[in-house]
């Protein structure tokens, strides 16, 4: 099976799913991110795909949350994230964030820090977490580091950007998932350096309801488009 390097999910549907069954936000988003863990875990032990990485809040989200609603998410992560410790230190899985996180809360920032650092192994595994994450605010950011370190900006290359950015090294994407695609076939300014080649997949399937099976789909369809993938050749 052809299985893509790297994976990035876009999680929507928490609060739509919510409303349809009578049911607190918060509640949609800790069983999302509970079926993130499950996939997480998958991937790194029945897969060959090697980065894993899940936008969780994005630039736009962070600013328009209710407070109550923002509390509980900066919360429920680090609750949440301790379950994944034990099995990223056993399978040598590296913990990359991303995002603006001078966007977050203080102590959510420090711990996010402490935990890439603890969580960083020789290996080429990795599970990023995208928290107060724009692809655009991304590049921005990029920018504003390489005109510090370069005086001279028209010597820049696309490997300069890329390294600048909060991605990194990491192999670039090659499948996006997207839930609730029957309310949003867009991407929404995700990734934008980064998913130029990536194959898109849509899922009518709410965040909450997107777990190992629906995840396996999404890979067999990927298989499928490998064949195709041909990069203008």
């Amino acid at each position: 099976m052809n299985y893509p390097k790297h994976v990035a999910i876009i999680p929507d549907g928490n609060r739509t799913r919510a409303k349809a069954n009578n049911k607190e936000v918060a509640e949609a988003y800790m069983i999302s991110y509970e079926r993130a863990v499950e996939l997480i875990i998958h991937t790194f032990t029945q897969t060959e795909v090697k980065v894993f990485t899940l936008r969780w809040l994005s630039t736009e989200n962070a600013t328009k949350r209710p407070k109550e609603e923002y509390d509980f998410l900066m919360t429920m992560y680090k609750i949440v994230e301790e379950d994944l410790d034990e099995f990223m230190k056993e399978h040598k899985v590296n913990f990359k964030v991303i995002g603006d996180l001078y966007g977050i809360t203080d102590d959510f920032r420090e711990y996010l820090v402490a935990k890439q650092q603890r969580n960083t192994y020789d290996s080429d595994r990795y599970f990023v977490f995208g928290i107060n994450y724009g692809g655009r605010d991304e590049i921005v950011r990029g920018i504003k580091k390489l005109a510090q370190e370069k005086k001279d900006l028209t010597t820049v290359t696309e490997e300069d950007i890329s390294t600048s950015l909060d991605l990194g090294n990491v192999p670039p994407i090659e499948l996006v998932i997207r839930t609730k695609w029957d309310q949003a076939q867009r991407t929404s300014g995700f990734m934008s350096w980064w998913i130029g080649y990536a194959e898109l997949y849509f899922t009518a399937k709410k965040c909450p309801e997107f777990d190992i099976e629906e995840y396996k789909k999404a890979l067999i369809w990927f298989d499928k488009m490998a064949d195709l993938r041909n990069y203008g050749k």
